[in-house]
């Protein structure tokens, strides 16, 4: 059977899972599947709402996003934008200097290495996990330390910082900036994590969930 498209051209099926390549992502929309991603990875509670601070504050956790202030020097949008890259007629991704995806890749050699690598994985350069992926191979090749941190944090706020400062590093990276990513990691958080500790909790008091001695 051949599964639906979406808008991005992505194969959705009936439980509401997008199929990106070979892979599926689970969860009901893009931050669930983040969250779903990361944690798959290693990724700490902390580490995982830290990392999405910062990817909701650069894209709105849109992987299509293209920079706001090129929308119209440009003369795209987030979807005209991805299609022509796909494409092929629009041939000036790399050194456009126009941020782009989760992360808002700008430097023209990581996006020459974002769209390589979505090339081979033969997926669009607005694939979601395709991304996911490729944040996780920049981790892993140049960001050793950071990545254990993201994978041991202690707080949200340290996970978020490290995050920021050294894999984003924004132009603004005053105290206000920091704890506005900070108080949107958190939030995340309290949606994804706290909730999955308070479901674990009830399970565990559950009059249902009994165990056997074994002498």
């Amino acid at each position: 059977m051949v599964l639906p498209q979406d808008a991005a051209g992505f194969r959705i099926n009936r439980a509401g899972l997008i199929k990106e390549g070979t892979k599926v992502l689970t969860g009901k929309n893009n931050d669930e599947k983040i969250w779903n991603y990361l944690k798959a990875k290693g990724f700490s509670d902390y580490g995982a709402a830290g990392v999405m601070a910062n990817t909701q504050a650069e894209s709105g956790n849109n992987p299509q996003n293209l920079q706001n202030i090129y929308e119209k020097k440009l003369g795209f949008t987030d979807a005209t934008y991805t299609a022509a890259v796909d494409n092929g007629s629009y041939g000036n991704f790399v050194r456009d200097s126009a941020g782009y995806g989760l992360c808002q890749w700008t430097f023209w050699s990581r996006k020459q290495n974002l769209l390589t690598f979505a090339q081979a994985q033969k997926k669009s350069i607005g694939d979601l996990e395709m991304q996911l992926d490729f944040l996780l191979k920049e981790l892993s090749e140049g960001y050793g330390s950071l990545l254990e941190k993201l994978r041991s944090a202690g707080s949200v706020k340290e996970a978020s910082d490290a995050f920021m400062l050294q894999f984003e590093r924004p132009a603004d990276q005053s105290e206000a900036a920091k704890n506005r990513r900070t108080s949107c990691g958190q939030q995340f958080y309290d949606k994804f994590a706290a909730k999955t500790k308070k479901e674990e909790g009830k399970m565990s008091n559950s009059p249902l969930v009994s165990y056997t001695k074994i002498s």
